[in-house]
């Protein structure tokens, strides 16, 4: 009979894994819609209850981003259809 301890960590590994996959297709489809110079000054942060998050350089590309939204939207939507709506915020890009 397996550990409990064992059998928690494989179950933590696994949803892990699972969050790590799903990110990364978010990632991918995050930057085929964008612009080259918008990849450079912002960050995919997450996706939580249909809405992604993104961290954008200044306020220059808040507003800039902002402008595009709906055109960023419709074409993430493609990929991720569950996805209603997108959050900039303006933090550090790394």
């Amino acid at each position: 009979m397996d550990n409990i301890k064992d059998v928690v960590r494989q179950v933590i590994e696994k949803i892990a894994e699972e969050r790590s996959t799903e990110f990364e297709r978010l990632e991918a489809s995050w930057k085929k819609v964008l612009k080259n110079q918008e990849r450079d000054h912002s960050k995919l942060l997450g996706e939580k209850n249909s809405i992604v998050y993104v961290c954008v350089e200044s306020s220059a590309w808040l507003y800039q981003m902002s402008t595009r939204k709906q055109k960023i939207l419709e074409g993430f939507k493609k990929d991720h259809p569950h996805i209603k709506d997108i959050s900039f915020k303006i933090g550090k890009i790394e």
